[in-house]
């Protein structure tokens, strides 16, 4: 059922319990008892933990949930409580989007189609609903309201390739040098003892070749 059939007998106190439970250390259980050293000894105000359950920030044994601990984070606490309601009062919001702005004899109209319950508990429940989205933030889009990223185009070039930088085609210029030639000449002259043949062969190669 996505219409909490849990309710105050009386809102008097609700904004100032909820306040508390921003102040005050996380308990092991949210009892009665802890109520008490909270400060509410009134038998109206006991009825805050079957709204607390049915709102997500306690479990079905009274152990406080995450939603109870952000809740505590006074900056976020009023998104937290207006995603908390939404989500417990899905039904009222499927029935008119901006639930959180109908009058009190509307909300117990479209609570009266959602359970079978009196005139008298109805009206409890409009009030109790009517008492949290005061004392929550509605300027804040959910999560279905959030606009959905445009797709990306698609492209014929792989990922990989696609941001890969095209380097510009840079030629080094070679100078030119001029091409130079050596010799080695190599000559193996006779063994002799005869001066007159080594000067006969220098001549020729100085004549020849130089």
């Amino acid at each position: 059922m996505a219409v909490p059939t849990a309710y105050m007998q009386s809102v008097k106190n609700l904004a100032a319990i909820l306040s508390e439970i921003q102040q005050a250390p996380v308990p092991q259980k949210f009892t009665v008892e802890f109520l008490k050293t909270l400060g509410f000894t009134s038998s109206n105000d006991r009825s805050i933990l079957g709204v607390l359950k049915a709102l997500g920030f306690l479990d079905q044994a009274g152990v406080p949930t995450e939603q109870y601990r952000r809740y505590r984070n006074k900056a976020d606490a009023p998104y937290v409580l207006a995603s908390a309601v939404r989500e417990a009062y899905s039904d009222l919001f499927l029935a008119r989007e901006n639930a959180e702005t109908l009058p009190n004899d509307r909300i117990k109209g479209i609570l009266a189609t959602k359970v079978d319950k009196g005139d008298a508990v109805l009206d409890k429940m409009a009030m109790t609903f009517r008492a949290l989205v005061g004392l929550a933030k509605w300027d804040r889009p959910s999560q279905k309201e959030q606009p959905e990223k445009p797709p990306e185009e698609a492209s014929d070039v792989p990922r990989d390739e696609a941001h890969v930088p095209v380097l510009p085609d840079v030629r080094v210029p070679v100078p030119q040098v001029p091409l130079q030639y050596a010799y080695n000449i190599q000559i193996q002259l006779p063994a002799t003892k005869d001066i007159s043949v080594y000067n006969a062969i220098f001549k020729s190669i100085r004549e020849h070749l130089l």
